[in-house]
């Protein structure tokens, strides 16, 4: 009889011993990889919250505490700027600012968790980069935590910092769109209406200028008091004419005298007449219509001015109340030591897990030969 080659005797051991083949082996391998080859990984971690400035309660002392200065979480918002640090334009600015593929591939990283591409596509540098940064945001509180894994304390510093920078770079500039579009038509109503008042007042004062009167509507005022009392005058000496001629000779002198007084107001009252009414451009009356138009437009472009300048004022507050801001609540910290891999844990659940299956199989197994039994 030849002895057992060894596979034979391979093969005879598992029987013997499958438990130690199936579960115990493997999670030695795994923990030879995980404590004599696998690298250290830094993790950086950073928190804030993105808030608007209308007024709301809060749960948390930190929210209390945000909101006495009048601002409240904004959970969407936040949502949106966890949305961008995991995507494609995060990591396109990320390597705008550093050299991201070469922080993970450092030389002291293991072959099994570094990133395997020197010029990777796009998409598998984005499925790398998910797995070394995490964002992830406390439905109670509102506050998101920032995470960022790499091989070196300092990458993850590096990271993190530039991904809050970048997200505050994105509420300004939503910030800026939303002023832009609230705020422009407003302004713009502002600008045509001082424009319109600046054109009215241009009008009252090229009138004044060409009409050689301040205030037609004065003016001919003043020229219907002046035809008031010369009409008074000419009926005083109308009346002392009557009562003359009543008891003196019609050759008195005095007669004449007070007739030629009354041809004079007479015709001083018909030209005081033609000046209110004339029939052209320059009457008082004509004046005074244009006048009164050119007024009116001034008026008109004051009320509109007042009007749009509410609007604005409206808008820009509507705006405030719509703007968000990015509160950092921790800072990016440097680490000291390293947080991943969790040896022991990975370990841990690899035994666990090997011993489930196993046990399953077992079953099966057995189950199948009592069954053919």
């Amino acid at each position: 009889m030849q002895p057992a080659g060894p596979v034979e005797r391979l093969r005879g051991w598992v029987r013997r011993h499958p438990y130690w083949f199936f579960v115990l082996l493997p999670t030695l391998v795994v923990a030879a990889y995980f404590y004599l080859v696998a690298a250290d990984q830094y993790v950086s971690e950073s928190r804030f919250v993105v808030r608007s400035r209308t007024q709301s309660s809060g749960l948390s002392a930190l929210t209390d505490a945000l909101n006495s200065a009048g601002f409240r979480s904004a959970p969407e918002d936040a949502v949106m700027v966890k949305d961008f640090i995991t995507s494609h334009d995060a990591v396109q600015q990320l390597r705008q600012q550093m050299d991201l593929v070469a922080m993970f591939r450092r030389p002291e990283s293991d072959l099994w968790s570094r990133h395997w591409y020197e010029t990777p596509p796009a998409e598998r540098l984005l499925r790398f980069y998910r797995g070394m940064v995490t964002a992830q945001i406390d439905t109670t509180s509102g506050i998101a935590t920032l995470e960022v894994r790499s091989f070196r304390p300092a990458d993850s510093l590096q990271i993190n910092e530039a991904l809050l920078k970048m997200s505050e770079g994105l509420v300004n500039g939503l910030n800026s769109r939303i002023q832009q579009d609230t705020i422009t038509g407003a302004r713009q109503e502002v600008a045509r209406a001082e424009q319109r008042v600046a054109d009215a007042t241009e009008a009252i004062s090229q009138f004044r200028e060409r009409e050689r009167q301040l205030d037609p509507t004065r003016s001919a005022g003043i020229a219907v008091e002046t035809i008031g009392r010369l009409q008074g005058t000419l009926a005083e000496t109308r009346s002392q004419l009557q009562t003359l001629q009543g008891y003196a000779r019609p050759n008195n002198p005095q007669i004449a005298v007070l007739q030629n007084r009354i041809q004079a107001l007479e015709a001083q009252i018909e030209e005081e007449r033609g000046r209110t009414s004339a029939g052209d451009n320059r009457g008082f009356t004509a004046q005074v219509a244009a006048y009164e138009r050119l007024r009116l437009e001034l008026e008109f472009a004051g009320r509109q001015l007042t009007t749009a300048t509410a609007s604005l004022e409206s808008a820009l507050n509507s705006t405030l109340r719509q703007q968000i801001f990015l509160q950092r609540v921790v800072e990016p910290n440097l680490a000291e030591y390293s947080l991943y891999p969790k040896r022991f844990l990975s370990i841990l659940y690899t035994f666990i897990g090997l011993s489930v299956v196993y046990g399953l199989g077992w079953l099966l197994i057995a189950g199948v030969k009592e069954h053919a039994a």
